[in-house]
């Protein structure tokens, strides 16, 4: 069975990336599938009918007279994302046959919003938020399809924001000066050591690839990228320390440790 109420609660998170689009999902059941009246309190009942598989007996089945009144009522639950049609399919993953993709936090999206009508994406999205309470954050999307909106899309983190922990770092640095005053003929500050357990955070949000990289290096970029919102910040903290250089004759530097790229991009596992 494909074929689900959202209200019931009996969809995993992870099922979401496989819905299929309202007018995929009202063919598959005329095709499919015959509608006959039962009991609300039946397991499986929707609105007091029930969507069942015909395996290619449909037209062999007694004629309903009120059989077009059921389509159009389960038609119009459809049009609502009240009843859905879940079916894995990556080969043919798209915008036009499925409408939402997991994005790498585990957020769900709809893929190009213009085209279903705004009841359906909310009632879509509010049922996913219901199954990630119970089951937890679904993996992300996997897939040859690169969707790109407004809000969502393939990218890069940008560092926009350094921030020096000034009163800590004002503090950590008295500490070093008391430990480096025997250095004679040295003026504080003149040595890596003086900075020694500084800290900083450094700021980058999820950015859109520009326009002014290449096609060939962008198309590369777009299917390797993971998929993030727009505007997600991370940050991450590093400390100045001694580390290991290849390119110094020491063999060690003073540097800010973990190192982090201005331009840092995140690619699919």
């Amino acid at each position: 069975m494909d074929v689900y109420d959202i209200r019931k609660r009996n969809l995993l998170p992870k099922d979401y990336e496989n819905i299929l689009a309202p007018d995929i999902a009202k063919n598959i059941i005329r095709k499919e599938y015959f509608i006959e009246n039962s009991p609300n309190n039946v397991l499986g009942s929707i609105d007091g009918y029930s969507i069942k598989k015909h395996h290619g007996f449909k037209y062999s089945l007694p004629h309903d007279p009120l059989g077009h009144q059921k389509e159009k009522y389960i038609d119009s639950l459809v049009d609502r994302g009240v009843v859905v049609v879940v079916r894995p399919n990556v080969s043919v993953r798209n915008r036009f046959y499925y409408p939402f993709f997991i994005a790498e936090d585990g957020a769900l999206f709809c893929v190009q919003e213009m085209s279903f009508n705004a009841v359906y994406i909310r009632t879509i999205l509010n049922g996913f938020k219901d199954s990630v309470t119970i089951h937890g954050t679904p993996a992300p999307t996997r897939s040859s399809f690169v969707p790109v909106t407004a809000e969502y899309g393939p990218g890069y983190w940008k560092t926009n924001e350094t921030d020096f922990h000034g009163v800590t770092n004002a503090a950590v640095m008295l500490l070093n000066r008391a430990t480096s005053m025997g250095d004679q003929g040295r003026v504080f500050g003149s040595d890596g050591k003086d900075y020694m357990n500084t800290s900083r955070d450094k700021i980058q949000r999820w950015t859109s690839i520009p326009d002014s990289v290449v096609s060939d290096t962008r198309d590369i970029l777009y299917n390797r990228s993971v998929i993030r919102r727009y505007g997600d910040k991370r940050s991450i903290s590093q400390k100045y320390l001694e580390g290991d250089d290849a390119g110094m004759q020491s063999g060690k530097s003073w540097q800010w440790i973990p190192g982090v790229r201005d331009e840092d991009y995140e690619f699919k596992k």
